[in-house]
């Protein structure tokens, strides 16, 4: 290792907290010293980016709990950008192999994937739609070929227990309603129109159906899969739902070719 890889590297540690051992020895105990305010507002800084991206979670655990919770994490996870804004992202995946969390709040990394994709959906990348005059002069045989695919601020979303119903009543009901956390598998989707952010409660054949126009499939094979999970399963309203919200690729980007 070079004299200034090393140098960077005590400095990282000692502002990291891993390990403030060297720093005295190479820049002087007075400099040592002033390290100790960039650790403080280091630590301030990147827990406050995780306590902001992740709010129901930090409302179901309250300030003290989700102030360790964010330290405990920074630890495991610093930052690897000189920015914030997307920093967080394995946040749910650190909170379902945290023992403690698991132990007694075994759904709280699933509603920390929904703070996450309300996050990533208001931070993805603007792209048209498609709209129903995409569509004009197109026979109407043609439709179900068609493979748009989804909007880049779509996320969709599959969990194992009522995690978006504890999500949800959460994030929008003045007053919060009790789940039933027996209540079983739930699926969801969160995307953006505009500047809005919508979510919504999806069936199991929706997901299915939706991932698979995700993976460009068209209509038609994506219909094919989702009616395997619900025999009635309606192809032409869930078209024309998804297309007035505006989930479909626009036609710059979608496969609406003849």
């Amino acid at each position: 290792m070079s004299d200034s890889q090393e140098f960077y590297e005590i400095i990282s540690k000692s502002i990291l907290g891993v390990d403030h051992s060297k720093l005295g020895d190479l820049i002087g105990d007075d400099y040592a010293h002033r390290i100790e305010a960039h650790r403080g507002n280091y630590k301030m800084s990147t827990q406050s980016a995780i306590i902001s991206a992740y709010p129901i979670v930090a409302k179901l655990v309250g300030d003290e709990y989700i102030s360790r919770l964010a330290q405990k994490f920074v630890e495991e996870f610093p930052p690897k950008a000189a920015t914030l804004t997307q920093y967080g992202d394995e946040f749910p995946e650190f909170l379902r192999k945290f023992a403690p969390v698991q132990k007694d709040l075994p759904w709280l990394s699933a509603v920390a994937e929904l703070d996450r994709a309300w996050f990533m959906a208001y931070a993805a990348k603007d792209e048209s739609s498609l709209r129903a005059n995409d569509l004009q002069g197109k026979a109407a045989l043609a439709l179900p070929i068609l493979a748009p695919g989804l909007t880049a601020s779509v996320n969709l979303l599959r969990f194992t227990v009522p995690a978006y119903s504890i999500w949800r009543t959460n994030k929008q009901d003045a007053e919060v309603k009790p789940v039933n956390l027996k209540a079983g598998a739930e699926w969801a989707i969160v995307w953006r129109t505009s500047n809005q952010v919508n979510h919504q409660s999806i069936s199991q054949a929706e997901y299915v159906f939706l991932t698979d126009i995700e993976g460009d499939l068209s209509f038609a094979n994506a219909y094919a899969e989702a009616v395997k999970y619900d025999q009635k399963f309606d192809l032409q309203q869930q078209f024309s739902h998804w297309l007035a919200v505006g989930l479909f690729k626009g036609a710059s980007n979608a496969q609406i070719d003849e």
